[in-house]
């Protein structure tokens, strides 16, 4: 072999072998070094013992943050935050209790839960769905019935924030001349704080006679 082709074969696997021993020491968490604290956190740190162009990653807001001097700035995109709850009823069931006039939790819980991104939602109870950051949200459910009774009905699909009504997703009166299939829809945007809890409640005057839900949906996104 000659002596050109032995050094350079030489170099060849020194290169590999520096290259294999600096891939594999490299700490994943030590990559870029950005401190990583909650928004109570971010803003507990006194204005004035922030240096100018601090940056660090908001593990509630998933976002960077740089500090301009006077107000901390986001830096990144906002990942998308949705959660959906959707349910297909099935037969002859009674999922939709109802009385004159009265509201009635929707029958979704977290085990319908369809879709949950960005660490933002949690379900609590029937129809009930926590926030944990503030900011502005879309609100939208749906609901229908394959036997709702000939006649006039009246019926309502309400947003409530921590107890109270907040607005109607829909609302009116179902004219049939017999039994048949309905459904109503309907979206709202909110302003919500952290931890306020949004339920979706329907309103169907049947004399107290339950109906079948078939199709049962609620979605919020952050915005």
């Amino acid at each position: 072999m000659s002596i050109v082709i032995r050094d350079y074969l030489l170099c060849s696997v020194c290169i590999v072998l520096l290259y294999s021993f600096g891939y594999t020491q490299v700490d994943a968490d030590a990559l870029m070094g950005v401190p990583k604290i909650t928004t109570v956190e971010r803003n507990a740190i006194p204005v004035a013992t922030i240096e100018q162009g601090s940056i660090v990653y908001d593990t509630d807001e998933l976002a960077m943050y740089q500090f301009d001097g006077t107000i901390w700035q986001k830096l990144s995109v906002d990942i998308s935050r949705t959660i959906v709850l959707n349910r297909l009823g099935t037969g002859n069931n009674t999922l939709l209790p109802n009385a004159t006039n009265t509201y009635f939790d929707f029958p979704l819980n977290a085990s319908h839960t369809q879709v949950n991104t960005g660490s933002t939602f949690t379900v609590v109870s029937n129809g009930a769905i926590r926030v944990l950051t503030d900011g502005v949200y879309m609100i939208s459910a749906s609901l229908s019935t394959n036997n709702m009774p000939s006649g006039t009905t009246k019926y309502i699909l309400g947003a409530f924030v921590n107890g109270g009504l907040i607005g109607y997703l829909t609302r009116g009166f179902a004219t049939l001349p017999g039994t048949d299939w309905w459904g109503g829809s309907g979206t709202l945007m909110y302003n919500l704080q952290a931890n306020d809890v949004v339920t979706i409640r329907y309103v169907l005057n049947n004399n107290g006679n339950a109906l079948s839900a078939r199709y049962v949906n609620i979605g919020i996104t952050k915005i």
